[in-house]
């Protein structure tokens, strides 16, 4: 009798304070520059996500583990496929096919009326090139257990070795300032 007391207390703690494996389920991913002729959108068509997370009674609590892969090639811009060439080549896409963020680690989540905020720090791969940034995200979990994170990050490209894109033989220049902006909805795996 003993050890199915144990037993059964074990997975009930197990459940109510039980970390979770999560997966995308839906994602948006877009990235935001300018140019001296005009602003252009490119957005990613391929996001891969992984997380574990730490769930209390079906409510997030904590973010253990992510990794966020985007595959370089998936990405397409509004302009067609001559900016979509520009981007691959200045991201050296056929030496560096994915851009990537590992977690490393993550402050208090800060609870609100309408969910959390989190901010995560982590290593950011462009082109070959990785920095340590600091992501802030907002979450909310939603109610067929869900959870969906949102937010920007405003980036130069210069940061990550990346020399600007130019076009129309130097006429148009790629702005070094870009913001990428994504809403990210994962399911318990």
């Amino acid at each position: 009798m003993k050890v199915n007391l144990t037993l059964i207390l074990f997975f009930a703690i197990s459940q109510l304070f039980g970390q979770t494996a999560f997966s995308v389920s839906a994602y948006k991913m877009t990235i935001k520059g300018t140019s001296n002729l005009h602003d252009w959108e490119s957005t990613a068509k391929e996001v891969r996500v992984k997380g574990d997370f730490t769930l209390q009674q079906d409510k997030f609590t904590a973010l253990n583990t992510l990794s966020v892969e985007v595959p370089v090639k998936s990405i397409k811009s509004t302009k067609g496929s001559i900016m979509d060439n520009k981007t691959y080549d200045a991201l050296n896409a056929d030496k560096h096919a994915n851009i990537t963020f590992k977690v490393e680690g993550v402050t208090p989540i800060k609870a609100q009326s309408d969910g959390y905020t989190i901010t995560a720090s982590g290593n950011l791969t462009i082109a070959g090139m990785t920095k340590k940034v600091d992501l802030t995200a907002k979450g909310k979990s939603n109610g067929d257990g869900s959870i969906t994170f949102s937010g920007s990050y405003k980036l130069k490209m210069t940061d990550f070795g990346i020399k600007p894109p130019t076009a129309l033989m130097g006429t148009m220049k790629v702005g070094n300032d870009i913001e990428v902006v994504y809403s990210v909805t994962m399911k318990k795996s």
